[in-house]
């Protein structure tokens, strides 16, 4: 759900910035990328050159090399000890920033890690050897030099690395190990410029690693925290002069990861303990200072709810899956088959580049035509007569704007330049059309234009899934085992060990005993042990095992529900609605199709959906998986335009938890202690954009509460009839319910243009 809302919150923020003026947006651009190439240019770990900043000035985009040479170039001169030093620092990053941005023209295509890599270090050791050689060589100048270049190499390899894990938030595949260091490492090199500032003696920075350093031993385990703790102590360690720290924030990383599966309060607690030892190594302010900012960073990992968490490793931590001996190997094969296929598509974007053509050229030809030609007294001779010129003259100013990040009238091809009366028009034209298209999903995530739709992301999407449902472990619940056992010896019965685990979403509690008295009451017992284990639990099945005895007992159903349905068909034949429900895992699902339009052809859209989802579904795949794959099935048509409402409602019987998976459905409706409340979630259909998405919204349900699912004909305009019809509910069918919803619909709306569906769902206690 939180992750729903934030792509929510992303994308009406790429619309807000969309309606902002171009020239506005880019000059906003500009001054950040001045503004982070000052800041860097102001970290010299070695009092040599400015290392971050030349990093930063091989790694940015081509259309923000000049900005960010300049302003890493000023900081040069004004931050360094002296003039010559100010010098050398700007002439290393005016070379790096300008042979980067000659390799990409002649290219094509962007600087690789390694390639950064190599530059940085060369323009550090060429500009360093220059003022060697006017100065005079000794050693300790040259071991100097040698370690900005090497320090500013690999930041830049860093930096681009991370850059380009940027498609995380799109791809379905988690990081590895090697892209989490990546990540990691670049994160330590933007931290480190910070540590020169200062609150008395409290260095913010160092917060912010030590918070680093919890979520990756929280996201990666073991591995993850220790790897973090060196990087972020060596970096701290070193822009601060305090020796040790690499050595403390390591092994508190260590221990993060190694207890954070046990409990999200461990980890801050270790991280906390290690760093109070610090101060009794170095009794200074500073080592005080970094207990406080450690406890004040675990205080903020505290407070991060779990389902972030829980959402971080889903998209970002596969390193962090458990593991068996029996199941890893194949689950590797999988994660790393899914991040194979979901970059077939980025590949073939890559090499149609490199053939100088942007993806979208032709949609954004046609949207230019539309803006800056539509009423030019010429557009007869540009577009019939010389239409091939034209258009290839167009091609060549996106694949310039693509690398550049923007197009003035100067820089259009000379034959369209010449022939062309509205430059200035044409050219913002083009900026206009660029920006246009590259918001769309397509251009994102790096679809081609000849693709239609990626069937590669749901392929990817497939084995991921496979993955995480493969070898999935029990989750040992640790404190409700030792109540349960406490709860066995009560009733008397000499319990010898009792294991609760949360297995398939329900609970399972599993104990040895010896020979126990008849007299106990399994009944008292059973419900006993379900206080302890937070569920009801069922009787408990005993049997006899050597000299021992062998319990058993399982989570039991809450809930029961009463389900009704009504519907109506506009064209008095069929209705372009289709429902399902069905029992799945402890869980009743139902399902909610609206076909683009009416009548037999939108039933047809609908019920293929709906028919796809449920059997994925059926398979053990997730949601959103089910929903990708649905997705990727309407836009693969080419006979017809699919387009289809989804809206999926999932209760756990155990549980009593409901979500409310919505892709442009209408709104649903809960009915509580009398009171009704809407649950709506703006999103787009299936069979539109390739990045289809449910809008999930949760509700915890209790016996007597009512859920209503309707198709946007029975609530088309207002809902008052809906609203009213549950208030007045009072019990009894959930068939007559959802009848009465649907006839007063009928009443309030005479002509009825479209068909209407109603789902009525009644929760009973067990």
């Amino acid at each position: 759900m939180l992750l729903g809302k934030g792509r929510l919150l992303v994308e009406n923020i790429k619309k807000r910035l969309l309606r902002i003026p171009y020239s506005v947006r880019f000059a906003a651009k500009q001054l950040v990328i001045l503004a982070v190439g000052l800041i860097l240019s102001r970290a010299r770990l070695f009092d040599g050159l400015p290392a971050f900043a030349v990093a930063f000035a091989a790694s940015v985009p081509s259309g923000y090399v000049f900005t960010a040479c300049a302003g890493a170039a000023a900081g040069s001169v004004l931050f360094a000890p002296d003039l010559l030093v100010g010098l050398t620092g700007a002439a290393a990053v005016l070379a790096c920033g300008m042979i980067c941005f000659a390799l990409k023209a002649i290219t094509g295509t962007p600087v690789t890690p390694p390639t950064a890599f190599l530059v940085s270090f060369l323009c550090c050791a060429a500009a360093g050897g220059t003022t060697l050689l006017a100065g005079g060589f000794y050693l300790s100048g040259v071991l100097l030099y040698l370690c900005d270049g090497v320090l500013a190499g690999g930041a830049a390899f860093f930096f681009l690395r991370a850059c380009a894990l940027r498609r995380i938030v799109r791809r379905p595949a988690a990081l590895n190990g090697t892209e989490a260091l990546s990540l990691a490492a670049a994160a330590c090199a933007l931290l480190l410029p910070l540590a020169s500032w200062k609150l008395y003696v409290f260095v913010p920075a160092r917060a912010a690693s030590v918070l680093l350093v919890l979520l990756s031993g929280s996201l990666f385990a073991q591995a993850g925290g220790g790897a973090a703790g060196i990087l972020c102590g060596a970096a701290m360690e070193i822009a601060c002069d305090l020796p040790g720290l690499a050595c403390c924030y390591g092994v508190g990383g260590l221990l993060s990861g190694l207890f954070a599966s046990r409990s999200r309060w461990a980890a801050p607690v270790c991280m906390t303990v290690i760093a109070g030892l610090y101060p009794m190594l170095r009794q200074e302010n500073d080592a005080v200072a970094v207990f406080a900012e450690t406890a004040l960073a675990g205080a903020v990992f505290c407070a991060v709810p779990p389902s972030v968490l829980q959402t971080l490793r889903r998209t970002v931590g596969a390193a962090a899956l458990p593991e068996d001996s029996g199941s890893s190997a194949v689950r590797r094969r999988l994660y790393t088959a899914a991040r194979a296929v979901s970059s077939i598509t980025p590949y073939m974007t890559e090499q149609q580049l490199r053939r100088g053509k942007v993806p979208g050229t032709a949609r954004m030809i046609g949207r230019v035509r539309e803006l800056a030609c539509a009423d030019c007294a010429q557009r007869e001779t540009c577009w019939q007569t010389r239409e091939a010129e034209t258009a290839d003259a167009l091609a060549q100013s996106f694949l310039l704007l693509h690398r550049r990040q923007y197009l003035s009238p100067d820089d259009l091809p000379a034959a369209l330049a010449a022939a062309c009366t509205r430059r200035n028009m044409l050219s913002a034209a083009c900026v206009q059309a660029y920006e246009e298209t590259a918001q769309t999903p397509y251009i994102a995530r790096g679809i081609p234009e000849w693709i239609e739709a990626d069937p590669f992301s749901a392929a990817a999407a497939l084995l991921t899934d496979a993955a995480e449902q493969y070898g999935a472990e029990r989750q040992h619940l640790p404190r409700e085992s030792s109540a349960a056992a406490q709860v066995f010896r009560t009733h008397g019965v000499p319990v010898r060990r009792a294991d609760c685990f949360l297995q398939n979403g329900r609970i399972v509690l599993t104990a040895v005993s010896d020979p126990f008295p008849d007299s106990v009451n399994k009944a008292a017992l059973a419900k006993q042990l379900g206080k302890a284990c937070g569920c009801p639990l069922s009787l408990p099945t005993v049997r006899a095992d050597g000299g021992t005895f062998r319990w058993l007992l399982s989570q039991t159903a809450r809930l029961r529900l009463r389900t009704g349905t009504a519907q109506y068909a506009s064209d008095g034949h069929v209705c372009g609605d289709f429902f399902l429900t069905f029992p799945h895992d402890g869980k009743q699902i139902l399902l909610l199709c609206d076909g683009m339009g009416t009548g037999a052809e939108a039933a047809a859209d609908a019920e293929a959906a709906a028919d796809i989802f449920a059997s994925l579904v059926e398979a053990d795949l997730s949601f959103a998986c089910a929903l990708r794959t649905v997705n990727e099935a309407l836009l693969l048509r080419e006979d017809t335009e699919s387009v289809c409402a989804l809206d999926a409602l999932c209760i756990d019987l155990y549980t009593g938890s409901a979500v409310f998976y919505k892709a442009g459905a209408a709104a649903s409706y809960v009915l509580h202690k009398g009171k009704v409340e809407r649950v709506e979630t703006p999103c787009m259909p299936v069979g539109i954009l390739p990045d289809a998405a449910f809008r999930e919204t949760k509700r915890t349900l209790r016996a007597g509460d009512v859920l209503v699912l309707v198709s946007d004909g029975t609530c088309s305009m207002y809902d008052d009839h809906i609203v009213d019809a549950l208030q007045s509910f009072r019990g009894g069918s959930a068939q007559k319910l959802a009848e009465e919803i649907l006839a007063r619909a009928q009443a309030v709306h005479n002509n009825r243009a479209d068909d209407s569906t109603v789902l009525a769902v009644v929760a009973e206690g067990v």
